[in-house]
């Protein structure tokens, strides 16, 4: 046993630079996956803890249809024996005192509490402690007041506090984190609730109350939740649901794509290089199954020189990627607007990318494993070379590769698969078409050693054409995803000025009345005027059973534009009937039934079934909400309030209509935002991910010229009796360097324009998809598509460089012997 792992061992490192790139690969590809999976891991763990800090210990909580509403409406509640512990709240809207800023930067909600420790509240503190004496502050807020525990923060018209601590980020807490995002929204401090009270003079106002029940609670809802009806209070299941704040799913999609790519790459340079290494070795195959060894003895030595490199791979990329993976996520959550702190969650990404990268090369090398053990022992001592597939075969492999290519067209996941597979298949006659249409220039540039390199492509087609596929199927993934970041933008710009209802949305902390709607129609700036009925937090039931939350927003046909529909259905139509709703799509989608099927829903009305009519597109939460008429909503559903208005503004409003709002209406206004600030808002994460996106880039084809270094090493390894020749011809070392320098060229050169066409394709076909709706755009990413193309060109010849050493380094004398 012993002796068949040391011969295995001699024959993977009998060819050290061959040995090295293919484990260099297969590290770079352990790498890569490791990260990733890493990445996935910790984003889901970073947002599951701050749904986790935003729910706490509590199971249900009383909410106000109003701003507030007596403390006297809950006490009966609190005295049940199933209650086990309360927390009470009261916002109040002010203003910080500070110079020089002006009333919308200064605006803060201040959120009174009876128990900063309480379990109810989850808030990790940076420095100082929970008191309940002083003012709480996050730390960006912190750091732009200039603040430290124990300074003095003043509130206008209220009064002033010391900093008793500063905290992570928290929903609770979420704050601009500059002054320019404060111009939209207001900060939030936390307060003692006896302090905040004696400041307003608001002894018995609550703005909500969460408490934890003993079991389920579930008899306890259900019996209040009968008795608030009527008293302006609702009570609610605390539930973990922040779909309505982030859309990622598609970035653990992204994560995903790109540990498939790095293995798909590595693995195919791992197959790359054992099944020449078999076909290399054919006739010493051959001389070991006439000495007694058989089938399985030489596929078991091949196998066991896979597993070697696998074992070294794992154990030198995994620790790698654990690195990555850490710098990768402090890259990314740079992208989001808030101060997100993470914990690498690596232990279980790093038993899964072991035991991946253990197998996957394992995998990609079977069929020259098989190969190695049913080389036939006549045939091989007999064959004098290598036998070159005829050109029927590669015309039959052209169709083929055209036909599955064209698959792309079809409106389904699966047709990229099909569309890489016919990249693969196709790129044998892509890099003769590329070899002869360069030759001229070759020849011009490069002289002999051009022409000679022309030559030596088609020598090793195959080979050769897979060292280039595997850079243009990389180049071309990340064109897409490219292309996807690019012009996603667009798409929610578009969608987000079709939906938005107005240009400008006022948020209230108190419902906004008639004269306040009077008040905005004499601003000369403001043209329209919509009050915004949206009921918050709703909790509701997926067709699973499972607990969810979202907003459901008043529509009316002659009002605001809240969403698009896309069906042939009139929507505004179907809501016209009693106990109907319409569905945002990522709701529709969460919620897993059907158009026609009921949603059960928790109203401040009782517990009701809504009929779902459609499923529109809106960009509000973006799509995880939904729409009822108006008057339903306030006759059935019971909410009546308004505490948005959605304002049409003349071209020229400024800075100076939102001074104006801030000043009217600061005692209760929360937010301003303009339909350009939301798109901002939306986008920029987007955006952010550019850099990403040229980053990982590079490393792939980076990895991919790992590949041609080792393919162009095989290539001279195999011509050495030729290239001795050559030299003792009269060929310089310089001519055997340009000759070498022109194949790492011309394969580099092919890969990326594959890659670039095919790219181009996947991009056509993406943006006609009915998947994507019109989201996505027909745009050439060009700034990747010119950093693929350098970096392309440049990674190829360096990789070439490294295997012209090693030619110039042949001895002839030795050479033309073995030969």
């Amino acid at each position: 046993m012993l002796n068949t792992w040391l011969i295995s061992w001699r024959n993977t490192t009998s060819n050290k630079k061959r040995f090295f790139f293919t484990l260099l690969a297969i590290i770079v590809g352990t790498m890569m996956l490791t990260a990733m999976l890493i990445a996935n891991e910790t984003t889901e763990d970073v947002f599951d803890y701050y749904e986790d800090m935003y729910v706490a210990d509590a199971d249900y909580w009383v909410l106000s249809e109003g701003e507030t509403y007596p403390e006297s409406t809950i006490a009966p509640m609190e005295n049940d024996p199933a209650v086990t512990e309360t927390l009470h709240a009261l916002d109040k809207q002010t203003f910080f005192e500070l110079e020089e800023r002006t009333l919308n930067e200064r605006s803060v909600r201040i959120t009174g509490v009876d128990d900063q420790k309480s379990s109810l509240l989850k808030i990790p503190v940076i420095e100082g402690e929970l008191d309940n004496e002083g003012i709480v502050l996050s730390e960006p807020v912190a750091a732009l007041l200039g603040k430290e525990v124990g300074d003095t923060v003043r509130f206008t018209g209220m009064g002033e506090a010391k900093v008793s601590a500063i905290t992570e980020y928290t929903q609770l807490l979420s704050s601009p984190s500059d002054w320019e995002g404060a111009e939209s929204s207001s900060f939030r401090v936390m307060a003692p609730l006896d302090l905040l009270r004696e400041w307003t003079g608001e002894e018995d106002a609550l703005s909500y109350v969460r408490f934890q029940t003993d079991g389920d609670g579930e008899a306890l809802f259900r019996k209040w939740q009968e008795k608030f009806q009527g008293t302006g209070a609702y009570i609610e299941p605390v539930v973990a649901d922040d779909l309505q704040s982030n859309d990622i799913g598609g970035l653990y999609t992204f994560f995903y794509i790109i540990a498939a790519l790095a293995i798909f790459i590595s693995g195919f340079i791992v197959f790359n290089m054992i099944y020449t290494s078999v076909i290399e070795r054919k006739k010493e195959f051959a001389i070991m199954k006439s000495l007694g060894y058989t089938k399985g003895s030489v596929s078991k030595l091949v196998l066991i020189e896979m597993v070697l490199l696998a074992l070294i791979g794992s154990f030198v990329g995994v620790p790698l990627g654990i690195w990555m993976g850490d710098a990768f996520m402090g890259a990314l959550l740079q992208v989001f607007q808030f101060d997100m702190v993470y914990t690498l969650n690596w232990k279980g990404p790093v038993l899964t990318a072991f035991l991946l990268s253990l197998c996957y090369p394992v995998l990609f090398s079977l069929f020259p494993i098989y190969h190695a053990g049913k080389v036939s022992i006549l045939l091989a001592l007999k064959e004098a070379g290598v036998k070159q597939p005829s050109s029927t075969s590669y015309v039959g492999r052209g169709l083929a590769g055209l036909v599955l290519i064209c698959c792309v067209f079809i409106d389904h996941p699966i047709s990229y698969a099909a569309g890489i597979a016919g990249v693969l298949l196709l790129f044998p006659l892509l890099l003769a078409g590329i070899g002869k249409l360069t030759a001229p220039l070759f020849r011009s540039f490069f002289h002999y050693p051009g022409v000679v390199a022309v030559r030596n492509l088609y020598q090793q087609i195959n080979r050769n054409a897979n060292t280039a596929a595997i850079l243009a199927v990389g180049v071309a993934i990340i064109l897409l995803l490219s292309a996807v970041i690019e012009t996603a933008p667009e798409g929610y710009e578009k969608e987000i000025t079709s939906t938005y209802g107005g240009d400008m949305r006022i948020t209230s902390e108190a419902p906004w009345t008639q004269d306040d709607v009077d008040k905005l129609l004499t601003y000369k700036e403001i043209t329209d005027v919509e009050p915004l009925s949206e009921a918050a937090p709703i909790t509701w039931e997926t067709v699973g059973g499972e607990r969810r939350q979202f907003s459901v927003l008043s529509v009316r046909e002659e009002g605001p534009v809240l969403f698009e529909e896309k069906g042939t259905e009139d929507t505004y139509a179907s809501l016209e009937k009693e106990s109907t709703i319409a569905l945002g799509e990522r709701a529709f989608d969460e919620w897993g039934g059907e158009i026609g099927d009921s949603i059960l829903m928790n109203t401040p009305n009782g517990e009701q079934q809504y009929e779902v009519v459609d499923v529109v597109k809106t960009s509000h939460h973006a799509g995880y909400t939904a729409f009822m008429k108006e008057e339903n909503l306030a006759d059935e559903f019971g909410w009546s309030q308004s505490y948005d208005m959605l304002l049409t503004v003349t071209n020229n409003a400024d800075q100076a209509l939102r001074n104006q709002l801030w000043q009217d209406f600061g005692e209760h206004l929360s937010k301003v935002q303009t339909a350009e600030e939301e798109i901002q808002s939306t986008t920029s994460a987007i955006t952010g991910m550019n850099e990403l996106i040229l980053l990982l880039m590079v490393i792939i084809i980076a990895l991919s010229s790992v590949g041609t270094a080792n393919t162009l090493l095989m290539n001279t390894y195999e011509r050495r009796f030729e290239i001795g020749t050559m030299r003792a011809l009269g060929f310089t070392k310089k001519q055997v360097k340009t000759m070498i320098l022109s194949e790492g060229l011309l394969i580099g050169l092919s890969g990326v324009a594959g890659g670039l066409l095919s790219g181009v394709l996947f991009i056509y076909a993406t943006s006609k998809s009915e998947l994507m709706e019109g989201f996505m755009t027909f745009r050439l990413p060009v700034p990747t598509m010119m950093v693929a193309l350098a970096a392309g060109i440049v990674l190829s010849i360096g990789a070439a460089w490294i295997s012209s050493r090693s030619a110039n380094k042949i001895d002839v004398q030795a050479s033309l012997k073995e030969g």
